[in-house]
Order: C-alpha cells, then sequence, then structure tokens
C-alpha cells in the first residue's frame, strides 16, 4: 500500500460514511437526538494563497521570485447542531515559482483535510474557526529535475459566514496549513449548499 492510498483511507472512510448517513434522510439525524439545524453540506471556493518564502530565497541568491498564487478547494461536512460541524475537503494552495543562477523551480502543493468546525451563530451570520489535518503532496519542478514530497500536517483557520436562505450560503476563510514547517495562508471566498 502505498504512502497516499494510507493518507486517504481515513478521508474515504469518513467520506463513505457521510454519504450513507446522508441517504437515510433528516429523520435519522432528529432520531439520534441531534437538533434541526443538523444537516450536510457542500460548497467550493476559490482565492489567494501566499507563503512567504521569496525574502528567504532572494537571501541566498533568487533573483526572481513569487510566493502568491490562485487556490481552490471543495467541501462537504456534517452539522451535528449550530455551534459544531465535521469537515472533509480538497485544497489546490496553488504554486511558488523562483530562478537563481541559470536554475528555475516551481513548487505546487495539493491535498485533502479533515477539520473540526466551531461556529457562533449571530442571526443569519455566523463566526467561524476550524482545526484539523491536512494530508498534502508537494511536487518541486526545476530544470535540473523534478522532486516529490508529501505529509500529513495541521491546519486551521477562522472565518465567517452569511445564510441568505436555509440552503443558500457564503463564507470567508482565512485558513493556515503548516507544510512541512513552511505557513501557507489561503484567503477565500467559498459558496456553501445546506441539504
Amino acid at each position: 500500500m502505498s504512502i497516499g492510498t494510507r493518507k486517504l483511507l481515513p478521508v474515504a472512510g469518513i467520506v463513505v460514511s457521510a454519504l450513507l448517513a446522508l441517504t437515510t434522510g433528516p429523520a435519522t439525524a432528529q432520531g439520534m437526538g441531534l437538533g434541526p439545524e443538523a444537516g450536510f453540506y457542500a460548497g467550493a471556493g476559490g482565492g489567494f494563497t501566499t507563503v512567504d518564502l521569496c525574502d528567504d530565497l532572494r537571501a541566498v541568491g533568487a533573483t526572481n521570485c513569487d510566493d502568491e498564487d490562485v487556490g481552490f478547494k471543495i467541501f462537504g461536512g456534517f452539522k451535528f447542531n449550530q455551534y459544531v460541524a465535521a469537515e472533509v475537503g480538497y485544497a489546490d494552495l496553488g504554486e511558488v515559482t523562483a530562478s537563481a543562477l541559470g536554475i528555475s523551480a516551481t513548487a505546487e502543493v495539493d491535498g485533502f483535510q479533515v477539520a473540526a468546525v466551531g461556529s457562533y451563530p449571530i442571526e443569519q451570520f455566523s463566526l467561524l474557526g476550524k482545526v484539523g489535518i491536512y494530508a498534502w503532496d508537494g511536487e518541486i519542478s526545476t530544470t535540473v529535475g523534478n522532486f516529490d514530497d508529501d505529509g500529513t500536517d495541521i491546519m486551521f483557520g477562522l472565518g465567517g459566514a452569511f445564510r441568505f436562505t436555509p440552503e443558500i450560503s457564503v463564507r470567508g476563510e482565512w485558513e493556515r496549513f503548516d507544510i512541512d514547517g513552511d505557513d501557507i495562508d489561503f484567503f477565500s471566498a467559498s459558496f456553501i449548499y445546506n441539504f
């Protein structure tokens, strides 16, 4: 079994469990003693990512460097009540490019996350915080060769949501992903559908 497969098995288990629960309908959530706010949601979003690497790379001779890019994500979750949810998703955190001494390099990171989400509702608004793990894959392409790396590290974030209707809401977030000691910040806006 490959490292990538081992990392995906827990995420796959959560997704399969969520899908099985979804097929049983809202009656099951209420039968389990969960409140009327309980239910599934799915969303997608995008924004910009930044990793504070260029200053360090310029200090060792990099002439060109760009450590900001566009990122995107898709996610789904289950709200147990108006305060607590569990969420899984995929996030592409973009790429960093740099060059020095005739050698250019591009580093890309993407992966899957599992997080606990806490919310504090204020009428149609909600403040939220999340913490979880991010199982990432990184690829570095250079003019002298290509390299791959992967790992599982912590992620966390803060944000807010606004619910337009019982089904439709939007979310703005700042998330930080620890990638093998380097922090990537992801500022995003997402559209969410509540089932």
